[in-house]
């Protein structure tokens, strides 16, 4: 079954990077295709403002902008 519509996660304060590896890792797997990626997902992250740069240089972001 493929996800389909919006899907909002609020996560603790407390929340691990490994816990949104796995969370991440989920909705890939509800959403997207192992051999062509993660199709037609817009994946929205707020919380407080980051060190653009350095999220610019990862590999696979092609822009990064960060607005209010």
């Amino acid at each position: 079954m493929a996800l389909q519509g919006k899907v909002q996660i609020h996560v603790s304060q407390t929340v691990t990077l490994e816990n949104l590896q796995a969370i991440l890792a989920q909705i890939a797997g509800m959403t997207g295709c192992r051999t062509c990626g993660i199709l037609g997902v817009d994946l929205q992250l707020t919380g407080d403002p980051v060190e653009l740069q350095q999220i610019a240089k990862l590999p696979g972001v092609q822009t990064v902008s960060f607005g209010e």
